[in-house]
């Protein structure tokens, strides 16, 4: 976005420079000449100026002129001729009035003298300051002669990141006296005193401000966000926000660099309305993204399609070389990209080059992480007494705290561990980036390469990624360009590791207190628990530094096209893609010895390898014309994408030495290997239509074929249509100045899904079988899943109805949604009993997903003085409901402690927590015995015969006098009833100041990490809140008795562990300076063009609730059931961390 600004604030200068006297390099006044009264053009003739505009808008560009080099001169009718190309009409234009054309960029033409002779005034014409037509993306300084003033002020005007901007208009205000800024961004100006200076320029704020006694003044120009997203990619191309009729939203490169994250789709979270991102695990793993909703229970992450090439492995994308990203939300946009969009479409474009010499960007930040909260853990003292207390029923206390005086002699009686400090570290977080970019105007470039490293905050994990990128852009002739864009990337992630069933959070919290972390005695170094001590968590630390995961991942992701310009308007582009990633895992544990629970007697190994091949093959026409008042914008494509994965898999164990890694040296190495390909093949065609850019109509249709399904369904059309009405560009409207835009515009259309495994319609043989023969294993093959012919797409009807409004000039913005998805044949694995002789499921079109909603985005943008100002922020409510769902009409999800944590069923929103509900804790026997004989039958219980005082009275919500599973009910839901992002920038002389906020309100934890804090089923450590159990002589608290084996199951899945998930965040808080450019002229003779020092935080402030580490809650990808269906459930995912860093951004 930065580049398009400089790049049209140089179009201009490099107008001025090009259309003036040679002597005029610096513009100081000029005079314009209009015609007088007396002048009117002859029937036969039409201004030159008309010429040109109807000539704009049949060939869809902009000319660039100054207004006293045309307006006196006329063309007649007859020289335009629809049937030339534009370069051609030019040159008949043009040329009988000495005037000829300079092309600055694919839509921008300069018009200018043949010859750099003396601008004369005209006979018969006057004066005025007033040009009589506004020319979009025209900077013109018009002055007229003026006095000598009594101060010359000089200085520089840069952007953001401290580049010169060209092309500034800077007028004395009140006056016709002025100047533009020079290549540099410098200018020289004589002024009245106390004189008030205005800057404007195309894609920035208009700055007033006060001279003072000043005579060097550096003005630091703040992006006009709304004239700088003039221009939005969709999907096959770019076309005006102002034409857009269906649902978009835009994030900068400046607003995806603000934060210290590992891949761009981190960055999104509570930049556009209606996108959810939650974290997802330790450094290097992808987050959570989902756009308006969840539409199905299996995969519902988007697409992305990076440079025109649909892919993924964002992780492998350097966010510094992103120019900007486009969130597609309906099915006018979205629709496009047929059967893969129902899930929404996330455009990625990454930084090109533009003509000009060489600029070289360092980009660069080192910083430290910590986690923000832990959790209050019994210590020796606390832990010994509740132990005791816990295994006092059963008599079964651990011999090594039977008594103090046994554990007095013990060896670990002066000792006491903190597993939180332990794990928990102040972790390195850097970024270092450089690019090269320049060109000249037939030959563009932009090269760079980035190294990111991200500790994490628990041992054993962290992530690297070195990256380089290669765009360019050629013209090779009027007719043919090329092009071509490359990011080459290697990512290690350490992988948190998991053992025992738990994760590493899990075992830091039951880990006892008096254990020591090493011992050097041991095998390995470390110290767990033994059988005298009655406890076996893990030692964490052990997990963490003996069991290596790495899991490394090398991608080439690129496009190369040519285009032809076949005719006006006409274009066809043959564009080649490909995304190439090389997947590596290395896994190892050596043998070791930290306790009775803590043996490996040989080391086990584990190398995983998976070659991912995907070319795509893209065939594009384009045919714009305009016709008057009409204009019409056409897309067809055939294309075809193609999927080839390869992978295998070893394993062995070694018990020989810790010092051989390899599986070469496993004592019995086995391996699988697996092949899948698919490939989809896709027509694609749309139109647009505009008449005099207010009635807006759209139609697009795709047909896409792909190999995942049978031949019978697999064909997919998938339709839109949409339409806008621009209320402010009516004459009507004219009497309403604060208005500046004012568009209503509806979509409708069909959008697909087909993320199934691939081969699901065919019954495929398991080769990977031992079968018993006689007491002899016997390899053989099986087919394991019952296969469906039948399956098809998932099919997502998208309706939307959206309002832009803009106030003041466009200060004030707003933006409002109301949409509905609905999803059919919803593909979905439909369990089947073991007993038909399949451990698969198959996979069948089942149930309907209903998503509805409200988005608003709203902004303000002034300037005041020297001061510069914005605020822009989002808010999205959104209600899921699974309106049908076929077989069994229901869907369990993962267990917990022997219960299903959530369901899904008809008329609920998709997976909702399942459990019980608390009424209170019981005080006597006498309550228990009420309870009991509810039924009728006294002899019956109505929980369970060993409820005593202190457990947990549940309620019957069935009113049958029996706790049962009928009893379980929705006790609450992950997805939020809305969330919203907040972010505030301030410039003023050089300082800038950045405030982010984020939250989510409304949704449910299901904390199964209090279940380890106070369930009390077993002896492990525990947190504070056991200090506060019932006892016959603490009976006002809510924590129930301790006892072992917990009898009256009150750790059962309930309410007890549901928490408000709510919270609020200041995601990012940012002051930064920039350099003055006079004094990096005097420092450096301007070898430093910009120079930007910072200092900012991530995660600063977290205001919530939720009493587990971390409010961000997604899905626990170790889970071995049904993980698409344990979102919000916090089995101990990794927290986000509260981040410290500084930076400094150079530019030569």
């Amino acid at each position: 976005m930065m580049q398009l600004r400089r790049y049209l604030s140089l179009l201009a200068m490099g107008f001025w420079l090009l259309s003036t006297p040679a002597g005029a390099q610096q513009i100081a006044s000029a005079r314009v000449l209009v015609p007088s009264q007396g002048d009117q053009p002859k029937e036969t003739l039409m201004p030159l100026n008309e010429v040109l505009q109807r000539l704009e808008q049949q060939f869809n560009v902009h000319f660039l002129y100054r207004l006293d080099v045309v307006l006196h001169k006329k063309n007649t009718s007859a020289v335009m001729n629809h049937e030339l190309d534009l370069e051609t009409q030019l040159d008949k234009v043009l040329k009988p009035h000495q005037l000829s054309y300079r092309k600055l960029s694919k839509n921008n033409y300069a018009i200018v003298e043949r010859e750099a002779i003396e601008l004369k005034r005209p006979t018969g014409f006057r004066e005025t300051a007033t040009p009589l037509r506004p020319i979009p993306h025209l900077l013109a300084m018009v002055t007229a002669s003026v006095q000598p003033q009594a101060r010359q002020v000089t200085g520089r005007v840069t952007d953001a990141s401290g580049d010169g901007v060209p092309g500034v208009n800077i007028v004395e205000r009140g006056t016709t006296n002025g100047t533009i800024t020079d290549v540099e961004g410098r200018f020289t100006l004589t002024v009245e005193d106390n004189a008030v200076l205005v800057f404007s320029a195309v894609g920035y704020l208009q700055q007033e401000i006060e001279i003072g006694n000043r005579s060097v003044l550096d003005v630091t120009m703040e992006e006009d966000v709304k004239a700088l997203e003039e221009v939005v990619v969709v999907g096959y191309g770019e076309q005006s926000r102002a034409k857009v009729t269906g649902a978009v939203s835009s994030v900068s490169a400046k607003e995806l660099d603000a934060l210290p994250v590992a891949s761009p789709d981190a960055a999104l979270q509570g930049r556009a309305a209606g996108v959810i991102v939650t974290n997802q695990g330790s450094p290097g793993t992808s987050p959570a993204v989902r756009i308006r909703g969840i539409g199905t229970v299996g995969n519902t992450s988007p697409l992305y399609v990076i440079d025109g090439m649909p892919a993924g492995g964002l992780n492998n994308i350097n966010p510094n070389d992103i120019e900007s990203v486009t969130v597609l939300k309906d099915a006018a946009t979205a629709a496009i990209y047929g059967n893969r969009a129902a899930n929404g479409v996330i455009m990625i474009t990454t930084k090109k080059g533009s003509s000009g010499k060489p600029r070289v960007n360092v980009d660069s930040y080192i910083g430290t992480q910590k986690a923000w909260r832990q959790l209050d853990l019994l210590n020796v003292p606390q832990y010994i007494d509740y132990a005791r207390d816990l295994q006092a029923e059963s008599g079964d206390v651990p011999a090594r705290i039977a008594d103090d005086a046994a554990f007095a002699n013990s060896p670990f009686a002066n000792i006491q561990t903190d597993w939180q400090d332990a794990m928990f570290r102040n972790a390195l977080i850097q970024d270092h980036n450089v690019s090269v970019s320049g060109g000249t105007e037939n030959a563009r470039y932009n090269v760079g390469g980035g190294y990111f490293q991200q500790e994490g905050i628990m041992l054993g994990t962290g992530f690297k990624r070195y990256s380089f990128r290669a765009n360019s852009s050629y013209t090779l002739s009027k007719r043919f360009s090329a092009g071509q864009t490359l990011t080459l990337s290697y990512t290690d992630r350490q992988v948190e590791p998991f053992s025992g069933g738990r994760s590493q959070i899990e075992h830091i919290i039951k880990s006892v207190p008096y254990i020591p972390i090493y011992d050097p005695t041991r095998l390995g170094g470390f110290r767990a628990t033994d059988r005298i001590d009655g406890s076996d968590p893990e030692n964490p630390v052990l997990n963490a530094m003996l069991r290596k995961n790495n899991a490394m991942n090398y991608k080439m992701l690129g496009t190369a096209f040519v285009e032809v310009n076949i005719f006006n308007g006409f274009k066809y582009k043959f564009l080649l893609g490909l995304d190439f990633n090389l997947f590596s895992s290395n896994q190892y544990a050596p043998s070791f010895n930290a306790g009775d629970f803590s043996v490996s007697t040989q080391a086990t190994l584990q190398e995983d390898r998976n070659i991912f091949f995907s070319p795509l093959i893209s065939n594009q026409f384009t045919y714009n014309r305009s016709f008057g008042q009409h204009t019409i914008d056409a897309l067809a494509v055939i294309e075809q994408q193609t999927y080839k994965t390869q992978n295998m898999q070893a394993r062995g164990i070694n018990s020989t030495s810790n010092d051989l890694q390899v599986i070469n040296s496993a004592t019995n190495p086995n391996a699988t290997t697996g092949l899948y390909e698919s490939v989809l093949q896709s027509y694609v065609g749309r139109v647009n239509y505009d008449y005099a850019g207010k009635y807006l109509f759209s139609a697009s249709i795709r047909r896409d074929a792909t190999s995942r399904f049978s031949p019978e369904y697999r064909v997919g059309y998938f339709p839109a249509v949409s339409a806008g009405y621009r209320i402010s560009e009516e004459a009507f409207m004219d009497g309403v100045p604060f208005l500046s835009d004012l568009k209503l515009r509806g979509s409708y259309g069909e959008v697909g899904n087909q993320n199934i495994p691939d081969y699901r319609f065919q019954a495929t043989l398991d080769p990977n079988f031992f079968v018993n023969f006689n007491g002899v294993g016997q390899s053989g093959s099986a087919v394991r899943a019952l296969a469906n012919k039948d399956i098809q797409w998932e099919t997502t009807k998208m309706t939307n109805i959206g309002l832009d409004l803009g106030l003041l000039d466009n200060r004030i913005t707003l933006t409002a949604e109301w949409f509905q998805n609905v999803n059919d044949n919803m593909l979905l694995e439909v369990p089947i009993p073991p007993s038909q002789g399949y451990d698969v499921a198959p996979i069948a079109n089942v149930g309907s997903v209903r998503n509805r909603g409200v988005e608003l985005t709203a902004g303000y943008n002034n300037t005041t003085g020297g001061l510069t100002w914005s605020v822009n922020g989002n808010i999205s409510f959104i209600n899921n409901e699974l309106t049908t769902l076929g077989i069994g009409k229901s869907i369990f999800g993962p267990g917990f402690e022997n219960d299903a944590v959530t369901y899904t069923e008809e008329g609920q929103p998709i997976q909702y927590f399942y459990g019980w509900v608390v009424d209170r804790l019981y005080q006597s026997q006498e309550e228990i015995n009420a309870d009991n004989a509810l039924d009728g039958d006294a002899s019956t219980p109505y929980q369970n015969s060993v409820t005593a005082p202190g457990d947990i009275r549940f309620k019957d919500l069935n009113s049958d006098g029996v706790i049962n599973a009928e009893d379980r009910t929705n006790i609450g839901h992950y997805l939020p009833d809305f969330t919203y992002g907040l972010n505030a920038t301030l410039n003023w002389r050089g300082f800038d100041l950045t405030l982010f906020l984020q939250g989510v309100s409304g949704n449910e934890i299901l904390n199964t990490n209090r279940y380890d804090l106070e369930g009390m089923t077993r002896l492990f450590n525990a947190g504070t809140a056991v200090l506060d159990r019932w006892t016959p002589t603490n009976t006002d608290t809510d924590i129930p008795r301790a006892i072992a084996t917990d009898p009256n199951r009150n750790s059962r899945v309930s309410t007890r562990f549901i928490e408000d998930g709510s919270y609020f965040r200041v995601k990012n808080l940012s002051i930064g300076y920039t350099i003055p450019a006079a004094t990096l002229q005097s420092l450096g003779n301007g070898f430093i063009s910009s120079l930007r020092v910072y200092l900012s935080s991530s995660n600063l402030l977290t205001f919530t609730k939720y009493t587990g580490y971390d409010p961000e809650v997604g899905k626990f990808n170790q889970d071995s059931g049904n993980t698409d269906l344990n979102y919000g459930v916090d089995y101990g995912q990794f927290p986000q961390a509260r981040t410290f860093f500084g930076g400094i951004q150079i530019g030569f």
